[in-house]
């Protein structure tokens, strides 16, 4: 109610400039001068309502029984919207989220139909896990942002984790009990989890790919049992690995997404990389 009133009074004290309307109208005309007040929404999500001007809030002045004027006030029909935003930047895919969606994925091989088709049914009714891995640039970070975009303008929380970068920063805190707990658990809790490119590694000096560390896998054993063993939680996985590569790494954590998943496993196959396409073979 403070922000309202702050709002009301900002709007009375500097939008209208016309005369006061006669006693008993009053109310009509602070609610109209408090709609057309322009608000700071905008600024800080980016987002512009023509609506309420970016105040988040719209006001009416109406009758009640005893004849007396009133104003009531009630959320704007864009703070859905803006609540959306939110989780988006909370979620850490505000960046990629509004190109990777399913109009825009591209399936033309029955292979890229078929992953389509599960990953829409998975994002209308979520349930489980689903995992999508294998030749890099065949769409795996589209197709599973599509879900989580989805999953988002369905009111569901999600946490992004870009393993390479993240498990970098869980690493580090080890020697830090409270810090790495509490790093950890945004990963193991959360309602939806997307881990983008699991085990992705750096290469070596000479171009091979470098094989996980046992803290890296460690970490990724933490965060796969705690939400194998928490099946409400829902967990989105993409990967380079394809299944029997993540065997090869730990068995342990190959199973348990294997097990809970809508799995789909691509082989190496350049053709299926969309990043080559405009490549010429000399």
């Amino acid at each position: 109610m403070e922000r309202i009133q702050d709002l009301l009074n900002h709007a009375m004290g500097s939008t209208c400039d016309r005369e006061a309307p006669k006693p008993g109208e009053l109310e009509k005309y602070k609610a109209d001068c408090f709609n057309r007040s322009e608000g700071r929404l905008e600024s800080e999500d980016g987002y512009s309502c023509d609506r309420c001007h970016n105040k988040g809030t719209v006001a009416r002045a109406y009758q009640d029984r005893n004849g007396f004027w009133r104003m009531a006030f009630r959320d704007c029909e864009c703070m859905e919207t803006r609540r959306t935003i939110q989780r988006m930047k909370a979620s850490g895919l505000k960046d990629i989220i509004r190109d990777y969606t399913f109009a825009k994925y591209q399936a033309v091989e029955p292979w890229q139909k078929q992953i389509k088709e599960a990953a829409v049914a998975y994002a209308k009714e979520p349930k489980g896990w689903f995992f999508v891995g294998g030749q890099s640039g065949s769409g795996k970070t589209h197709i599973c942002t599509a879900i989580c975009r989805e999953l988002l303008l369905a009111e569901f929380p999600v946490q992004y984790m870009l393993w390479r970068d993240d498990v970098v920063k869980i690493k580090a805190a080890v020697t830090e009990p409270d810090a790495y707990k509490a790093i950890v658990s945004r990963y193991k809790d959360a309602k939806v989890l997307y881990i983008d490119d699991l085990f992705k590694t750096g290469k070596s000096q000479d171009g091979v790919a470098q094989r996980p560390t046992g803290a890296d896998v460690n970490v990724a054993f933490e965060i796969i049992n705690y939400r194998y063993n928490n099946p409400d939680l829902l967990t989105v996985i993409s990967s380079e690995c394809t299944v029997d590569q993540l065997l090869e790494i730990d068995e342990a954590v190959a199973g348990r997404i294997v097990e809970r998943a809508k799995a789909f496993s691509l082989g190496p196959d350049r053709k299926k990389n969309w990043r080559l396409r405009g490549a010429t073979e000399l």
